[in-house]
């Protein structure tokens, strides 16, 4: 019997804890017959499902192990944070994570690529530099390389100093061996594009490049030059002889007036006893008085002519005269005065084809000399030729070769 009263003692003694015993205080609740809440919060927007308690009337152990079960349910939920912005929804918070994280493996990577694009950059900066200097050591070449600034200036050099001395000794006379030399050197002024195109001028500054262009085409002009005097002095040579061949006719080849034209002046003026024109004649000396009555071709050796024969008309009878050497103010009339040279001289009697092809042979290579040369300035010395175009260029060009390349991953 006794065991039956502790046993039941101990049952009375749990529902008293639990407050289930009658006449203990009521468990908290609406009165309403619901069965009190397990105290789980359940998460905004969820309604929440209460576990179902056995009664504690029937089966106390059963109910308190369910209600253990709740409250270790409801401290799991109560230590998990929820971090919501104001003003934002739930979802938008794991977007801006993901944009921001995106930012962040964004910002290395554009950093990459600028510092990339600017190493590519100076990297190419530095390529064109080379370039140009390689160009300018190819265009400025050596004497032995054809088409080179340098090769060029030495050709123009040789032209100018032919060209001097043809305008010194003979005032640019037609001259054959002068046309050969010319031709000659107009192959050493051969340009050949594939050299200037190919040494790059636009990697070099821009005025050094003006002036590479204006010199090369100056010395194509200056082969045209020589290509078209050329070819027109081949029709000169034939009128040039034949002018030639009327001189050698007309000059006097033996006596004192050797070399000198058989064409002279005679001066006529009206007398008391013979009324004439008073003016000039144009005549031909025929030959010499050595003391008789006919003219000679020539007088013995170591005689002089006494007079001179002259004749007014071609094929006509020679007539005695004098030759006047020296005079002053006053001419005399019935003497005979020869013709000093000069063009209009050279001209009548060469004849007027031969005259004007001498003349614009002279004027093709004068306009050659001046181009190489330069026109005289007022200071009397010779500027803006070709020669001192190729000089300048050669000198800009010596210095741009001399410098230093530059580091570049496009070497």
């Amino acid at each position: 019997m006794s065991e039956k009263k502790a046993g039941s003692r101990d049952i009375s003694e749990l529902k008293a804890r639990l407050g289930l015993k009658k006449g203990g205080a009521a468990p908290a609740g609406k009165g309403n017959g619901e069965r009190p809440s397990s105290g789980v919060i359940a998460p905004p927007g969820l309604v929440p499902q209460r576990p179902v308690i056995p009664n504690a009337h029937d089966d106390p152990f059963a109910a308190m192990n369910v209600m253990a079960a709740a409250a270790t349910v409801q401290k799991a939920q109560e230590k998990e944070i929820i971090v919501v912005r104001e003003g934002e929804h739930v979802e938008h918070v794991g977007e801006k994570s993901t944009g921001a994280l995106a930012l962040k493996l964004a910002v290395p990577a554009i950093a990459g690529l600028v510092v990339g694009i600017a190493i590519a950059k100076i990297g190419s900066s530095a390529s064109y530099y080379n370039e140009g200097l390689r160009g300018a050591k190819s265009l400025l070449g050596d004497k032995n390389t054809p088409s080179t600034v340098t090769s060029l200036k030495k050709a123009l050099a040789d032209l100018d100093t032919l060209l001097d001395e043809a305008k010194t000794k003979n005032n640019f006379k037609p001259n054959a061996d002068l046309d050969k030399k010319l031709k000659d050197l107009a192959t050493r002024l051969e340009v050949k594009s594939d050299i200037v195109f190919r040494a790059k001028q636009g990697s070099l500054d821009a005025d050094l490049s003006g002036q590479i262009l204006s010199f090369y085409a100056g010395v194509i002009e200056a082969k045209d030059m020589i290509d078209v005097h050329n070819k027109a002095a081949i029709g000169d040579d034939i009128l040039l002889k034949k002018g030639k061949a009327a001189a050698d006719a007309a000059e006097i080849k033996d006596g004192p007036l050797a070399g000198q034209m058989r064409y002279a002046v005679l001066v006529s003026a009206p007398t008391e006893s013979e009324k004439t024109d008073f003016g000039a004649k144009l005549v031909e000396i025929a030959g010499y008085y050595c003391g008789g009555n006919s003219p000679q071709p020539k007088c013995p050796e170591g005689e002089s002519p006494t007079a001179y024969a002259y004749r007014n008309d071609p094929g006509s009878t020679p007539i005695k005269g004098d030759v006047v050497t020296q005079g002053s103010d006053s001419v005399p009339a019935k003497k005979i005065l020869l013709l000093l040279p000069n063009g209009i001289r050279d001209s009548l009697i060469k004849g007027g084809e031969p005259t004007v092809s001498e003349y614009y042979y002279a004027r093709r290579l004068r306009a050659l000399y001046d181009r190489v040369h330069g026109k005289p300035g007022q200071d009397g010395k010779a500027a803006g030729g070709l020669l001192e175009e190729g000089n300048k260029v050669e000198t800009r060009l010596t210095t741009e070769a001399g410098r230093g390349t530059r580091f570049s991953f496009f070497m």
